[in-house]
Formats: structure tokens, sequence, C-alpha cells
């Protein structure tokens, strides 16, 4: 298998970005303010905001972005305070995009495994759970198909029930240059069209897929909680010609 050489894993910036777009086709997910407040006092004065992922189907530890906002201002955790994610502290980290906010990775679950974020104040618990979401089951191209270099790329796969599907294509080209290009979501319908990376060279590279769900669970014990949840991801390595 051909490593790549860039990944796709999104900055504090991007996950913003990203949540604010899929609003628009999921729950509705208000935008963190820049200023950053005291520790508040109990968890269900909090909204939080989880975004799990995206990574190449390779990588074996996920992404974990976490703000948890007071009327709409990102705040931090009390010093006895502990936030983790399927048993891993996820460390607090200032931001003048998106304030203070708690960036971190876990362990990739398998699907049907959960990811699981616990926010501990004064003993008490607020917890998110969200399934590891399946990737999409990619039917054409297959693995090993020649694919032209040029034009459109038309990628057919198994529709799920996610809130949208955005694709990827990555090619190394040595250890600090390659072809990358990602493109946006579109409806989980079994078809994802997009256009073909610039500068892809004749040789292996690779087509991937992201399904992505938006929730907005309840019974957390935060004031209200909504998961960006972009886990499931498969790719194909193809010959380009």
């Amino acid at each position: 298998m051909v490593r790549v050489w860039g990944r796709r894993q999104k900055m504090p910036g991007a996950w913003l970005l990203s949540v604010v777009l899929l609003s628009a086709c999921g729950p509705a997910i208000a935008a963190p303010r820049s200023t950053t407040t005291p520790a508040v006092t109990m968890h269900s004065d909090l909204d939080a905001r989880l975004n799990i992922g995206p990574i190449e189907p390779w990588v074996t530890t996920m992404p974990i972005y976490i703000s948890l906002l007071s009327n709409y201002i990102a705040v931090h955790l009390a010093a006895t305070d502990s936030l983790r994610c399927n048993g891993v502290t996820i460390p607090g980290q200032a931001s003048n995009i998106v304030g203070y906010h708690y960036e971190g990775g876990v362990p990739r679950v398998k699907d049907g495994g959960v990811y699981e974020c616990v926010y501990t104040h004064a003993g008490a618990r607020a917890v998110i759970r969200a399934s590891a979401v399946p990737g999409p089951t990619i039917l054409s191209p297959k693995a090993g198909d020649a694919v032209a270099r040029t034009g459109m790329l038309t990628v057919t796969y198994v529709p799920g029930t996610g809130t949208g599907v955005s694709g990827e294509i990555n090619q190394s080209q040595g250890s600090f240059s390659g072809a990358y290009s990602s493109y946006s979501g579109q409806p989980d319908n079994g078809t994802y069209t997009m256009p073909k990376a610039t500068g892809l060279k004749q040789g292996a590279g690779w087509i991937i897929l992201y399904r992505s769900l938006v929730t907005a669970p309840t019974g957390t014990g935060f004031k209200s909680a909504s998961v960006v949840n972009d886990s499931g991801t498969t790719g194909v390595e193809v010959q380009w010609l």
C-alpha cells in the first residue's frame, strides 16, 4: 500500500466551518464566540459541541474536537474538572478563531463501537456517546482499476442514512510532495462526483469517501449537545493513467 503525504485532519477553524455548513442539513448549531470566560459551575449550564474526525482510513488515531459553551461563549474547565474521550484526556487549546476548545485524538473505533466523551465536574458526569459511522462501501472504481487523471470522477457506493458524503483524492509523490484535493458534502445517495486533483501523476493513488452524521443527542447531562460525526471513511487504491 502506498502511504500518502498529507492528511485530511481539520484544524479547529475548518471544524467550525463544517459545523456551520452541516447545520443547514442537520440540527441547528450556533457558532461559538472567540471570547473565553472563566470556568462554569455545572455541566447543565453548558452547550457541548463534539466533532469526530475526519481522517484517512489507514490512520489509527481519530481526531476529536470539543467546544463547551455558555451563552455561546467558549469556556474552560476548572482545575478539578476533567474531559476524556474513550479514556483519553482531551487537552484544552486557545484559539482566536473559535475560542477556547478541546482537541486531541483517540484510538480509532471499529464499526459498531462507540466514541464516549465524559465531562466530570464536582463528582457529576455529563456524557456524549456517538457510534462509529460505517464508511461508504465503494462499488466503483474498484481497487486496482485504471483511472484517467483528467476530467470528472464519479464514484458509486452503497447508499446510506448519513447526513452527507464528502470525497478526497490523495496521491503520494515522495516524502514531502503529492497531489491532494478534498471536496464538500453531497447527499448520501450512492453517487459522488468530484473533479480530479491537479498534479496527479501516473501510478498509484487513493480515492476516499467520508460519511458524516449530524445529531443532537439528548439525556447527556449538558444543557444541549450536538455531534458532527465524520468517522465513517472508506478508500480504494487505483492506478492513475
